[in-house]
């Protein structure tokens, strides 16, 4: 609401204010999140003792944001390095692993290529054996030893 001029200033929007001293249920008759919410805001200076009951996932974060903004502004810098410098090691570690998923398709490729090649060659062998060519234009048509084409 425009205070001066005493009209809303939405339609689909309200203000609502707390007063948060005057909330004073205890953790254990909180049975809604919006309750728990009043509760840890309410109590944002005993985050760093958070109940058991609050340890979810959002709250967890919110008290990763109150330790953070807690922080000496020396304590902050060696945070944020720390950060940088973990961000910097993920990505050096995605990087070698994209890199080494690369070179292992690139090595498993060439490696069926040659297996593929290799059969088919002995496979030509095998066929041109059945029509009855010699063992001779065998070995100069397909490069095979004499020993691995009697061996066929």
């Amino acid at each position: 609401m425009d205070r001066e001029l005493k009209v809303p200033f939405s339609e689909t929007l309200n203000e609502v204010y707390f007063e948060m001293p005057k909330f004073v249920l205890p953790l254990s008759e909180c049975n809604s999140i919006y309750l728990k919410w009043l509760y840890v805001l309410n109590n944002i200076d005993i985050m760093d003792r958070l109940p058991e009951e609050l340890n979810n996932q959002l709250f967890r974060k919110l008290k990763s944001i109150v330790e953070i903004e807690r922080m000496s502004a020396n304590e902050r810098l060696e945070y944020e390095l720390s950060l940088a410098v973990e961000r910097d090691m993920l990505s050096a570690l995605d990087a070698s692993r994209e890199e080494g998923l690369v070179k292992g398709r690139a090595e498993g490729l060439a490696a069926g290529e040659a297996k593929g090649l290799a059969e088919g060659v002995r496979q030509t062998a095998i066929n041109m054996k059945r029509t009855g060519l010699d063992v001779d234009t065998i070995v100069n048509c397909t490069g095979l030893s004499k020993e691995e084409i009697l061996a066929l």
